[in-house]
């Protein structure tokens, strides 16, 4: 396991860490994005489907659970935050894992299976209107 800690002093910083990111990563790879609201969760995401090649907008998933992006690999994009407690059977979110994707799930911590394995685990944390620290845990596939 490797942890990587950065501190980013704006939006764009953050997107450019996660598209660097996602110049790494290949399809199935699941994602982990924790962090309070306002954190930067989304920005982080959009920084990730900009490594994809994807130019749609990214918008947060909160009330329609799970948005899907097209690029260079295609990207689902899913927020748990109303899920806490749920497990995965129940949601059927093995059945939106597949090998032609990545998966960025906002919230992870909040669904109750130990069987979904995250090669990333993503925390975010608020400092200040634009700071943000930012750790990356590589837990690998």
């Amino acid at each position: 396991m490797k942890t990587i800690k950065i501190q980013t002093n704006s939006v764009q910083e953050t997107m450019a860490i996660a598209k660097n990111l996602a110049t790494n990563i290949h399809s199935g790879c699941l994602i982990f994005l924790n962090g309070d609201l306002g954190t930067g969760k989304t920005a982080f995401t959009k920084g990730i489907a900009l490594g994809l090649g994807i130019e749609d907008t990214i918008t947060s998933p909160t009330f329609t659970l799970l948005k899907e992006y097209e690029g260079r690999l295609n990207l689902k994009h899913i927020d748990a935050y109303r899920l806490e407690g749920i497990d995965s059977d129940s949601l059927g979110l093995y059945d939106l894992m597949d090998i032609d994707s990545v998966i960025v799930l906002e919230w992870g911590s909040f669904i109750q299976d130990q069987s979904l394995n995250p090669e990333y685990i993503i925390n975010l944390e608020y400092i200040d209107e634009n700071t943000r620290n930012i750790e990356i845990i590589e837990v690998g596939s």
